[in-house]
């Protein structure tokens, strides 16, 4: 077989509602035919009905995806728009799903899976250059290996699992359900999120970043609060919230043992959601005057991930320009 047939091989499949899935197996690519013509999907850049076959990557020993094959094309149901991949987790019988927006409106869609025991394993597939697209960890994965990871890959999703999750935030109130001690909880019918499926990434069901702030910060689930900095395009009136949240949990933090241990990741927190505000707003003379102050290493290693991702998304070469000074320097906080 000659390279030019073999760039113009085809696996399709027909779905039960009446969708064709065309993937280009030499790009990993596919198309979506309605009895319309083809879709393209919500979201979709330039309009493209050309979709990348998404990329999942599993971290932890002690996922079971034994029913698929590892690095090879796969077929998932999709509901509501949501990719529904299967697993087992912790030796488990139970088998449950982590939920991935698609902007489809077909029943099956494309996806490939792969399982890595660690991060340094993991490495297998930025050495072949095999980009991917969302990380399902286990709660083993260490915060430096996070920060790394997001450094690395600053658009990548990553959803950290927990076996348990704890009592969340009542969408009613202002702040996060503090600490007056009553224990809160959603009502998944009213709310209209999936929160039923405890080991999703909480992220993946609203499109609400205040909203996910609270849950997280209520739970103690720092990282995730740091997550939607890459998960969202925040605007000024979002991190005002957010740091509003967080200023009264670091006052607070005398009243509870929690707080009071955490008080330093919550500074830290609130001072990288104050620099993301001088980096949406574009205000150069303040950051930059922040930069020259100095900043700790991890509040760095976060700053440079996030102007990564507003470099790749300027509307001009003056703002990639600028973005690309401020990694330069805040890369040199970094060693």
């Amino acid at each position: 077989m000659n390279l030019d047939e073999k760039d113009h091989q085809y696996e399709e499949r027909k779905t039960p509602e009446g969708f064709l899935v065309k993937v280009r197996l030499s790009k990993m690519t596919y198309v979506v035919f309605t009895p319309k013509g083809p879709e393209v999907p919500k979201g979709a850049k330039n309009n493209s009905i050309i979709v990348p076959v998404p990329r999942v990557v599993f971290l932890g020993e002690d996922f079971n995806l034994s029913h698929f094959r590892m690095g090879d094309l796969s077929f998932v149901n999709v509901k509501n728009g949501k990719l529904m991949i299967p697993y087992q987790h912790g030796g488990a019988r139970e088998i449950k799903t982590i939920n991935l927006n698609s902007g489809s409106e077909s029943d099956i869609l494309p996806v490939i899976i792969y399982h890595f025991s660690n991060v340094k394993d993991l490495s297998s597939l930025t050495e072949k250059n095999i980009e991917f697209q969302h990380i399902v960890a286990d709660e083993g994965l260490q915060r430096n290996d996070m920060v790394s990871l997001k450094i690395r890959y600053p658009y990548m999703n990553i959803f950290l699992l927990k076996k348990k999750m704890g009592a969340v935030v009542d969408p009613k109130t202002a702040l996060p359900a503090d600490e007056r001690g009553a224990e809160k909880t959603i009502d998944t019918d009213s709310s209209g999120m999936a929160l039923r499926a405890t080991n999703a990434n909480l992220n993946v069901h609203s499109d609400n970043p205040v909203f996910l702030s609270r849950i997280h910060l209520r739970n103690m689930e720092l990282d995730k609060v740091k997550q939607l900095l890459f998960d969202f395009d925040l605007k000024e009136d979002d991190i005002l919230f957010i740091r509003t949240f967080l200023d009264v949990m670091i006052k607070n933090k005398g009243e509870k043992e929690e707080l009071a241990q955490n008080k330093e990741r919550l500074i830290v927190l609130d001072e990288i959601f104050r620099l993301a505000e001088l980096i949406i707003k574009h205000d150069e003379e303040h950051f930059e005057g922040e930069i020259e102050k100095g900043l700790s290493k991890d509040v760095a290693y976060m700053v440079y991930a996030l102007l990564e991702k507003f470099q790749e998304n300027a509307n001009s070469i003056e703002e990639e320009i600028m973005f690309w000074d401020w990694k330069y320097q805040a890369r040199r906080l970094m060693q």
